[in-house]
């Protein structure tokens, strides 16, 4: 009688206790790390895009303002451009104010304003910081659909706030390589600075709080951009120790590497008597 035997199985070996402490302790480290990168990158994107919204808030201050002074300051116009800068508890505050005028019937005729728009920060307690304004103002409604048919304008005078949190307000007038604080005169500049930032307070080289010029958004403003430009040629003079003097003597050529013209060379060569 035949008897059947099984062959001998070896069973796979199972881990220890201690290995599988090891793994799940390297397993919670590998966790945790990526815990801590994934947190820092969010940290770093939330940073990054309140930067990216702090300038983006800023460039649009700064393109509405430049269209107000092309819109007032076109020429043809007797237009006008004032500001003036002051410390507001220890911010750099300004006003800007740009006004055209249109002449009535009358004699004299009698100016009136067309279109007034001032721009002006004010110092708000409450965020501790500055709030920017805007008014429009004058004959030429702003909304022609909404406050058509009515003598005066519902918005005239008011000064609407544009955003708060703003720390520098900056306004410089440039006449050249000149630059200006303040701008009173009834002619026109040649170009406005302006300098807009919502970076915190620092404390400056100078010693006083103020806003650093690196984190400080500038942008020049032509005012009459078909002013005529005068342009004026300058020839340049060449040091003559620079420029090395040939001698005609010195000049070396070579007959072999002279190119010849048949045509020419047979029209300039006599010809023979026949």
């Amino acid at each position: 009688m035949k008897q059947y035997t099984q062959p001998f199985r070896l069973l796979p070996a199972a881990f220890t206790l201690i290995e599988t402490l090891v793994v799940l302790v390297l397993s919670a480290a590998l966790l945790t790390a990526v815990l801590q990168m994934y947190h820092r990158v969010r940290r770093d994107v939330s940073q990054l895009t309140g930067h990216l919204d702090e300038n983006r808030l800023a460039r649009e201050i700064l393109q509405k303002v430049a269209e107000d002074i092309d819109r007032l300051a076109a020429p043809g116009f007797d237009a006008t451009i004032q500001f003036r800068n002051k410390y507001d508890n220890g911010y750099n505050s300004a006003q800007l104010t740009l006004e055209n005028k249109y002449y009535g019937k009358g004699n004299p005729p009698r100016a009136e304003v067309y279109e007034r728009v001032i721009w002006q920060t004010t110092y708000d307690p409450f965020t501790q910081s500055l709030i920017l304004y805007r008014m429009h103002d004058g004959l030429n409604l702003e909304d022609k659909v909404i406050e058509t048919g009515s003598d005066v304008s519902p918005s005239a005078g008011l000064y609407i706030p544009i955003t708060d949190g703003l720390t520098h307000f900056e306004l410089r007038s440039q006449q050249g390589d000149a630059l200006g604080a303040t701008w009173t005169s009834e002619t026109l500049p040649t170009a406005v600075r302006i300098g807009v930032s919502f970076a915190p307070l620092e404390e400056l080289p100078t010693g006083r709080l103020g806003v650093p010029e690196e984190k400080i958004l500038y942008r020049t403003v032509a005012v009459d951009r078909t002013r005529y430009i005068p342009y004026q040629f300058i020839p340049r003079k060449l040091d003559s120790e620079t420029v090395p003097e040939i001698d005609p003597n010195d000049i070396e050529i070579d007959a072999d590497e002279i190119p010849i013209d048949v045509e020419t060379d047979a029209e300039m060569t006599p010809e023979s008597d026949a």
